[in-house]
């Protein structure tokens, strides 16, 4: 008879392959209905795709805030956003060098201007309440409208409407892959996780957030491969601040989360000088190359390294 462990394995190993398919299908779903539309790849990117691609943390931290686990969405949100640009996005680059067109640093700074504010408000009141919450969603929606009307013109391609039904099929048979192949990741991760007594917090920094970052990933990294550059950028950068404003905004109105300043300080650090790196990659030529994804990928690495050494017993005992 299978053990719980055995059982979490298997699903593990299920659940790879159920999100890259759905993911290749809701990127080639998605980048078509933006072209019948008239709506640039990096629009797409940044509002659809981003929001598609969080709804595992959107699920995953609003049920963890719910029942009280406040932390696990606090480390899967910046863990996720570590994650999105050091490892998709470096991933993402060795396999093709992103161009960047110069309006889309603009972008990266406000990236990095949500990011820093909003770890400021989390770090300086231990926490974040209803009403910050809330004050998250709205600066959210009007990121969303500004977004919207900056980049519409970008990368635009119109296309006929000619299998319009089949490519709304695409994408919500995608989706719904994406969702349920993360979902199973999750809870697999977790329930191994759990047997060797790893803090909550740390299982959700470290492994969670890779389970909820994989349709990012392979969404990403086969929105690179066919070619639309800027959807793979807009989906990361658009994820990232939907993670931070959407998702944690979300969490916070169910139920205030509370978190020690010291518990989360390294992590915020290392989320906010991703965001610088990615400023500077980006306007270094106008792409980020294999070298610059090379070091994103070695800073991921090194996050994890630092975390690991510092151990569960300094992660609960905060």
């Amino acid at each position: 008879m299978l053990s719980e462990t055995d059982i979490s394995l298997i699903l593990f190993i299920i659940s790879i392959p159920i999100i890259i398919k759905s993911s290749d299908i809701f990127t080639e779903g998605a980048s078509k209905l933006a072209k019948m539309f008239g709506i640039s790849d990096f629009i797409i990117g940044i509002t659809v795709v981003a929001l598609g691609t969080s709804l595992p943390e959107l699920a995953s931290d609003t049920y963890a805030s719910y029942i009280n686990h406040g932390q696990i969405a606090v480390g899967d949100i910046i863990g996720s956003n570590i994650t999105n640009i050091s490892l998709i996005l470096g991933i993402t680059c060795i396999i093709k060098p992103l161009v960047i067109k110069h309006t889309e640093i603009y972008s990266g700074w406000i990236h990095l201007f949500i990011l820093t504010l909003a770890s400021l408000f989390i770090l300086v009141s231990g926490g974040i309440g209803r009403i910050g919450g809330a004050v998250f969603i709205i600066s959210y929606i009007f990121y969303i409208r500004h977004a919207i009307n900056t980049y519409k013109e970008m990368g635009v391609e119109s296309i006929g409407k000619n299998g319009f039904i089949k490519n709304i099929f695409e994408l919500l048979i995608g989706l719904t892959g994406i969702l349920v192949g993360a979902r199973i990741l999750v809870n697999s991760i977790i329930g191994l996780s759990m047997a060797y007594g790893i803090s909550e917090y740390l299982i959700a920094l470290l492994l969670m957030s890779i389970g909820t970052s994989l349709p990012e990933v392979f969404v990403s990294v086969s929105a690179a491969r066919k070619g639309y550059m800027t959807m793979a950028l807009g989906n990361i950068i658009g994820s990232n601040v939907a993670n931070i404003l959407w998702v944690l905004g979300l969490a916070a109105v169910i139920r205030p989360i509370n978190i020690a300043p010291e518990l989360i300080l390294i992590q915020v650090l290392f989320m906010l000088m991703l965001s610088v790196l990615l400023i500077i990659f980006k306007k270094s030529g106008y792409v980020i190359d294999r070298r610059e994804g090379a070091i994103f990928l070695g800073i991921y690495f090194f996050f994890v390294l630092v975390n690991v050494t510092l151990g569960n017993d300094f992660m609960t005992g905060v």
